[in-house]
């Protein structure tokens, strides 16, 4: 299979780009010489064996600060335990963000160079594993540990009904609000707003009060999670013949709530291409006391709020008739011309970076979610818990979380979606002809 991608086999995957600052926080083929002749790749193999007979991995991480860390400690432990004991050595590189790291695979797969594990964003799975460039792993995963993960964290591990990656740096958007203006506008601030009901009564309050209630950008996670939340989708499932559904009943009813909320319950848009930062912004300043964001970010929050003199609290995204959310960040996958005693190896890399215990660390240090279901016994999540409650919430709403969208031309189609909702919300377009139009579009993108 060539490993010149087509935009339809290709993933230009560009979902939370999280940085994940301080120590805690919730804040994710056979080897048949494909792309290039077995001789080639056994040669390369000859170069990866140590004089000692260690086999040497290369091992593919994006994003720095704490997930920077987080990977450098996880690859030093793993070299001076298991692999010392097994006689593998892995090399961690730093390769940018998802989107650099997919497109350096791309180059890297056609010149042979590519690595033997690396970490891909969770709408990328089916794309690198229909274009021959990642293998199935099912038989290196023991299933007590498939089934220790949480369900919700799995539908992007699979392509086509074989397991392709495993959770490593997992992530769901959560609710933000802030305590201190709730206080302020005689708002209950124990507790989040649990329906979009109850956003709305806090809007009107906190707009009387001086404050703008809820603060939003059209983020096409969050906006897909309060789809979710009203019953209805962005995008089907399929990977063949995918379709926008943004236009239906439960998804425009979304936008025309988010559209009223700004009209009339004093709501707060930021358009444009800096919306995340507007809304970052809005809310370390104090201008806005609602809004939705990465659980990953929460460590930040509460740095900013502790240093801004308010505080903060967590909820779930506010359901309207159900709870449900997707999930984001990265798994990790094996390339696909790794084989024989180098793939086993490969395997044991990457049995030990999502291990139980692993996964705790990888929790504490980072900020994403706790992915295994066993670890809420673990006596430092338990201690981490009791000392910062809000840091419990993400861990709670897992029951709700789904996998996220996998069509190859999911990204052209959320931006046709997101554009369209900026239009929407900037008073250029009515809502439902809106859609409709974008619809046509995106569905174009989906298919081709």
């Amino acid at each position: 299979m060539s490993s010149n991608l087509s935009r339809r086999q290709f993933v230009r995957a560009g979902l939370l780009g999280v940085s994940a600052l301080g120590t805690l926080g919730l804040a994710a083929c056979s080897g048949d010489g494909a792309n290039g002749s077995d001789a080639g790749r056994a040669g390369s193999d000859a170069g990866q064996a140590g004089s000692d007979g260690t086999i040497e991995l290369k091992y593919w991480y994006s994003w720095t600060d704490k997930i920077k860390e987080n990977n450098e400690e996880r690859v030093k432990e793993f070299n001076e335990t298991v692999g010392k004991e097994k006689g593998i050595h892995v090399t961690a590189e730093y390769q940018g963000s998802y989107d650099d790291l997919n497109s350096k695979l791309k180059t890297a797969f056609t010149a042979n160079e590519e690595p033997d594990v690396c970490v891909m964003v969770i709408n990328g799975t089916q794309a690198f594993a229909d274009g021959g460039m990642i293998q199935p792993i099912s038989d290196l995963i023991a299933k007590e540990d498939l089934d220790d993960f949480w369900p919700g964290l799995m539908k992007n591990c699979y392509a086509s009904d074989e397991l392709y990656g495993v959770p490593y740096l997992r992530s769901t958007p959560v609710f933000y609000y802030n305590k201190t203006l709730f206080e302020k506008a005689g708002l209950d601030a124990s507790k989040a707003p649990a329906t979009w009901d109850d956003v709305v009564a806090a809007s009107d309050a906190l707009k009387a009060a001086g404050v703008a209630g809820y603060g939003f950008y059209s983020y096409v996670w969050v906006m897909t999670a309060f789809t979710y939340c009203n019953g209805g989708t962005l995008f089907t499932d399929q990977i063949t013949a995918p379709s926008a559904t943004f236009n239906e009943a439960p998804a425009a009813e979304t936008v025309e709530w988010f559209k009223k909320g700004v009209a009339e319950h004093g709501f707060s848009f930021s358009a444009g291409s800096n919306g995340s930062d507007a809304l970052d912004s809005a809310a370390a300043n104090q201008q806005v006391a609602m809004w939705c964001n990465s659980t990953a970010n929460l460590t930040n929050y509460l740095d900013l709020a502790d240093q801004g003199g308010y505080e903060i609290g967590v909820g779930f995204i506010p359901k309207n008739v159900q709870n449900k959310v997707p999930t984001g960040g990265c798994n990790l996958v094996m390339t696909s011309r790794v084989a024989d005693a180098r793939r086993a190896a490969a395997g044991e890399f990457i049995n030990f970076m999502t291990s139980k215990d692993a996964a705790v660390k990888n929790h504490l240090k980072t900020g994403y979610l706790l992915t295994r279901q066993s670890d809420a016994a673990d006596d430092r999540i338990k201690e981490a818990y009791a000392k910062t409650p809000e840091y419990q919430v993400a861990f709670d709403q897992l029951q709700y979380a789904v996998g996220d969208y996998m069509n190859a031309g999911y990204t052209e189609a959320a931006k046709i979606y997101t554009d369209a909702v900026d239009k929407i919300m900037s008073d250029q377009g009515e809502v439902q002809a809106t859609l409709d139009d974008a619809k046509q579009q995106a569905d174009k993108a989906l298919q081709q």
